[in-house]
């Protein structure tokens, strides 16, 4: 008997992986919309009644009035290490499994803050602007070695581990702040473990690689932008919430850091990943205006590159991370616990 499952939030670079691997065990449906209280009453009442797994990704909103639509509901599954986005009490009240994928995209992540990094720091993004408009002024190319520089990781979990080893190949001094020393990396990569006060003065790029829970939201506010170097740079792959956007953006024009790279901003389905979304929609969740409106701001700021949430949007991180979804499903059916969060 065939697994009836759902998949959301299905984007175009998905779409090979299921066109190359024959899931015989699985009967999918794919849907490009994200679910949440909106969408799910548009399912009909057979696939509601059918469906034992869905699969999701951040942008889409489970909660108790969504879970309320699915009869025989066994598991649920989010394409991405953060599962904030539902609702795991009311998960758990109706005995369903919510799983993640923890390992997958490391490398691309890394890659990615490497990238932006260099974009900052040697003024690339200037250059490519200027050329366009053919107006050019050298000495504002004018940029840094990454030797000469000093990094600044919060957060030292897989892909802060990562992005301490390579940029240790890369010459950079490494300031870093976590709840947990890595010993490995203060061994091998002459990593040294700070507190934030000294990691925000003293580097010249930071970057977030923290999970999003009470204590990590708002890592970055005005207090501490006000700390760093007129001439740091920030770059935040992670969660948007990490991160003031009214702060940053204030800072940013007021010249108070020189410039970021924002992969992630809050409330992000309104701000970046839907740049066109219809105004009704940002009124239906007002806590996320104010934040959109100085996201599309910080838009417009010519030290500011802006991404749709892509850091770790790979052609090999997208086969891992749904051959990691696929695996733990299974796993789960079984009895496993594989990537189970609840």
């Amino acid at each position: 008997m065939s697994i009836k499952m759902l998949i959301f939030d299905y984007s175009d670079v998905e779409k090979d992986y299921f066109k190359n691997n024959k899931l015989e065990d699985f009967e999918i449906d794919f849907f490009e919309n994200s679910l949440n209280e909106r969408t799910v009453n548009n399912l009909p009442d057979y696939i509601l009644d059918e469906t034992t797994v869905i699969s999701v990704f951040k942008t889409s909103r489970i909660n108790a009035e969504v879970l309320s639509k699915f009869k025989n509901l066994l598991i649920i599954t989010t394409r991405s290490r953060g599962y904030e986005h539902i609702n795991l009490e009311d998960c758990c009240k109706r005995h369903i499994k919510v799983l993640n994928v923890e390992q997958y995209g490391v490398e691309s992540a890394v890659e990615y803050t490497i990238a932006m990094i260099l974009m900052l720091t040697r003024n690339i993004i200037f250059a490519i602007n200027d050329v366009k408009s053919f107006k050019l002024s050298f000495e504002r190319y004018k940029g840094r070695e990454l030797k000469s520089l000093t990094l600044g990781i919060l957060g030292t979990g897989c892909i802060g581990k990562e992005l301490c080893k390579l940029a240790c190949k890369l010459g950079m001094t490494i300031l870093t702040y976590d709840i947990k020393p890595d010993k490995e990396l203060i061994e091998t990569c002459n990593v040294r473990y700070t507190d934030k006060n000294t990691l925000f003065t003293n580097s010249d790029v930071i970057t977030l690689n923290l999970p999003l829970n009470d204590t990590t939201k708002n890592t970055i506010t005005r207090l501490e932008l006000s700390k760093m170097k007129s001439t740091s740079y920030i770059i935040n792959i992670s969660h948007g919430e990490l991160i003031n956007t009214e702060d940053l953006y204030k800072a940013l024009v007021n010249k108070k850091i020189a410039g970021a790279a924002l992969d992630t901003t809050e409330c992000e389905k309104y701000g970046i990943i839907a740049g066109d979304t219809n105004v009704s929609e940002i009124l239906k969740n007002p806590d996320c205006i104010n934040k959109t409106v100085f996201t599309r701001r910080l838009a417009m700021l010519e030290n500011v590159i802006l991404t749709p949430h892509i850091a770790y949007n790979t052609k090999e991180a997208t086969k891992k991370m749904l051959d990691l979804t696929i695996h733990s499903i299974e796993e789960c059916l079984q009895g496993g616990h594989s990537n189970q969060v609840n």
